[in-house]
């Protein structure tokens, strides 16, 4: 894995870009491509406590091009985080843990995650 670049929203959230193409193998040249690393402040403390209310945790944006969301996308949705012109709840269709870090970050209640 190779970080790009590293910034911070205004919020404070640091963000980094990040390429992990490095991964990829002859049998899956796409499976690995660009991500965004994102470090917000969780609003809520995970079930089993790998992730605590008030402090930093890791919420993954990738690249999927099954999905349709290409690198491309992922390299302009981390220039629009930079900018202000979204936040990472914009972009909760791409989280990698999904629902899970929907919850982290407050955007839903625990009786959604079922």
């Amino acid at each position: 894995m190779e970080i790009i670049e590293t910034a911070i929203m205004p919020n404070g959230t640091v963000i980094q870009l990040e390429d992990w193409s490095s991964h990829n193998t002859p049998e899956y040249p796409d499976l690995y491509g660009l991500t965004i690393g994102a470090y917000p402040i969780a609003k809520i403390t995970g079930k089993g406590r790998w992730v605590e209310g008030g402090e930093k945790f890791r919420l993954t944006i990738s690249h999927n091009n099954y999905s349709g969301y290409t690198n491309a996308d992922v390299k302009r949705d981390y220039e629009a985080l930079k900018n202000e012109k979204k936040s990472l709840e914009d972009l909760s269709a791409h989280f990698w843990n999904g629902r899970k870090d929907m919850y982290y970050l407050g955007m839903i209640q625990a009786w959604e995650l079922q």
